[in-house]
């Protein structure tokens, strides 16, 4: 399952933050990492009202896979 933390821009180290500005993120003063099995993802994070939505979403669709897959 993929982690997530949301930090402030100036808290992080001076090569993340370039690479910010290359992902036009720069002006961004909130980030969200998201640490998957393979990659770290970068981006701005969502409102809390979304995120607690989209929330309740993926856990019903989590749901209905392990159902499905018998997990």
């Amino acid at each position: 399952m993929p982690r997530s933390f949301t930090i402030e821009r100036e808290n992080l180290p001076e090569v993340v933050q370039g690479w910010l500005r290359a992902a036009n993120l720069g002006d961004a003063e909130l980030v969200e990492l998201i640490f998957t099995e393979r990659e770290v993802l970068l981006r701005r994070p969502t409102s809390q009202a979304l995120r607690e939505w989209a929330r309740g979403v993926s856990d019903r669709y989590d749901k209905a896979f392990r159902e499905l897959a018998g997990i």
